[in-house]
C-alpha cells in the first residue's frame, strides 16, 4: 500500500474471529423507492371545490418496468491466462446465442483479465500496468480508470465487484453510475477496501479493514447498491461504496445446513442459492433489509425445486446467478452451464465445453447498452500515453 496513503487512512479491525466479536449488519436505509418518513408532507391537489386528500385524486396508471434482461453468456479464462467467452445456447433454438464483437479484448492496449460483469459492464485488470478498465463487449466501449490508491495485490490477488447508485431498477440499458470494489488482502487474514465511483471518476479508500480469513473471489455479487462477497468463516461481507464501510454479515442459519452455497442478484435483490451435494433439493431464498433487534432478517422462501436435469449428480457447482430469477449451475461430468428456473426446467445451456483448456471461473455477462462514462469516445487514445503512470 502507498506510503502516503498509510499516513491518512484510520483503520478501525471488523473481527469475527471470537464469540465476543461484534458483527455488524446492514444498514436499513430506504427499503423501497416509495419509502417515506414521517416528516414528509401530505401531498394535496388543487381542484375547483378547493384542496383534495391524495386518495381523492384519480390514479395514472403507472407502466410496468421491463423484465431483468437474462445472462447472455459466460467469460472465463484458459489454461495459458487468455480471456475467452461462451454464450448460451437455447432450449428452442430462438432467439439465437447473443455473442459479442471482441470477447477476447484482443483490442486491448495489453493483456487483460477479467474481473468482475454486472448489468453489461465488465471490469478488467491489465496484466502487464496492473490498471483497471470498464468496458462493455457490447458497443465496443472501453475506458481505463484512474490510478488507484493502494496497492491491491501486495498479498494476494483482490476480489472486485461493480455495482450500480439505483439498486431497484435491474432491468434498463444506460442505467445509472457505477461502483467498481475491491477488497484486497492485507495478510494475516484481513482485507481492506477501495472503490471507484463514476459519478466523481475517483477512488476512495475506506477506514476500516476485515478479519475474514479469506474473501472468496469468485462469490463476489453487485446487488442493492452495494458489493458482496462469501468468506471462507461462513460470514459474508457487504460493502456500501457511498458511505466507505465493510459489514459482516452471518450467513442465514438455513444456508449452514447445507454443503453447498452461492451468493447472487436475482431481480434486483441479493439472493442465496443452497443445495445437498447430489442436487436432490435446490432451495433459494432472498435478502430482505429490514432491521429486527438488530439483525438481518430473510424471506421465507423464493424458490425450490429437486434439483431438475441434474438432480443425483455428483460434483454440481452452484455459479452466480444475475438477472431474473433462475438458477445457473456447472455440471463438469458433461461440461455443461445449465440455467434453471425455480421450478427446476432447464431453459438454457453452455457447452459442452470438451476439448477447451479452461479453469472453471465462470464470470455470468448480460449484454446490454449501458453506459461506461468517462472519455467513452476515445477512451484507448489516452491508454499508451498513460501507461508509465502505472
Amino acid at each position: 500500500m502507498d506510503s502516503d496513503q498509510d499516513s491518512d487512512d484510520d483503520w478501525v479491525l471488523l473481527d469475527s474471529s471470537s464469540d465476543d466479536d461484534r458483527v455488524l449488519a446492514l444498514s436499513s436505509g430506504c427499503t423501497s423507492p416509495d419509502c417515506r418518513s414521517d416528516d414528509d408532507e401530505e401531498v394535496v391537489a388543487d381542484g375547483p371545490e378547493g384542496l383534495f386528500e391524495l386518495e381523492d385524486v384519480e390514479e395514472v396508471p403507472q407502466t410496468p418496468p421491463p423484465p431483468p434482461k437474462a445472462i447472455s453468456g459466460i467469460f472465463y479464462h484458459t489454461l495459458t491466462g487468455a480471456v475467452s467467452y461462451a454464450a448460451f445456447d437455447t432450449i428452442c433454438c430462438w432467439p439465437p446465442k447473443q455473442l459479442i464483437p471482441d470477447p477476447a479484448f484482443s483490442t486491448c492496449s495489453e493483456g487483460v483479465t477479467v474481473l468482475a460483469s454486472t448489468r453489461g459492464l465488465v471490469c478488467l485488470r491489465g496484466t502487464t500496468t496492473g490498471a483497471y478498465f470498464i468496458a462493455n463487449p457490447t458497443t465496443l466501449k472501453r475506458t481505463r480508470l484512474p490510478r488507484h490508491h493502494c496497492d491491491h495485490v501486495a498479498h494476494g490477488d483482490p476480489a472486485v465487484v461493480i455495482t450500480f447508485d439505483d439498486p431497484y431498477n435491474s432491468c434498463a440499458d444506460h442505467c445509472g453510475h457505477y461502483h467498481v470494489v475491491v477488497a484486497f488482502p492485507l495478510g494475516e487474514g484481513t482485507y481492506a477496501y477501495e472503490s471507484f465511483s463514476s459519478r466523481t471518476w475517483q477512488w476512495r479508500v475506506a477506514g476500516g479493514i476485515s478479519a475474514v480469513e479469506q474473501v472468496v473471489s469468485s462469490s463476489g455479487v453487485g446487488a442493492l447498491g452495494r458489493a458482496f462477497w462469501r468468506t471462507t468463516l461462513g460470514y459474508f461481507v457487504c460493502y456500501d461504496p457511498l458511505a466507505a464501510t465493510a459489514d459482516l454479515v452471518p450467513a442465514p442459519q438455513e444456508v449452514m445446513q447445507w454443503p453447498c452455497w452461492e451468493l447472487g442478484e436475482m431481480e434486483g435483490f441479493l439472493c442465496v442459492t443452497f443445495m445437498d451435494e447430489l442436487v436432490n433439493q435446490v432451495v433459494v431464498i432472498r435478502l430482505h433489509l429490514e432491521h429486527r433487534a438488530g439483525e438481518i432478517s430473510w424471506t421465507t422462501l423464493t424458490g425450490h425445486f429437486e434439483g431438475g436435469c441434474l438432480r443425483n449428480r455428483d460434483g454440481v457447482m452452484l455459479l452466480r446467478s444475475q438477472g431474473p430469477a433462475e438458477v445457473l449451475m456447472w455440471d463438469p461430468t458433461a461440461e455443461l452451464v445449465v440455467a434453471m428456473d425455480l421450478e427446476g426446467r432447464t431453459t438454457r445451456t453452455i457447452g459442452p465445453l470438451s476439448g477447451l483448456q479452461y479453469y472453471a471461473d465462470f464470470i455470468p455477462y448480460v449484454s446490454s447498452s449501458t453506459g461506461i462514462f468517462g472519455d467513452e469516445a476515445d477512451a484507448e487514445c489516452t491508454i499508451a500515453a498513460d501507461a508509465e503512470a502505472y
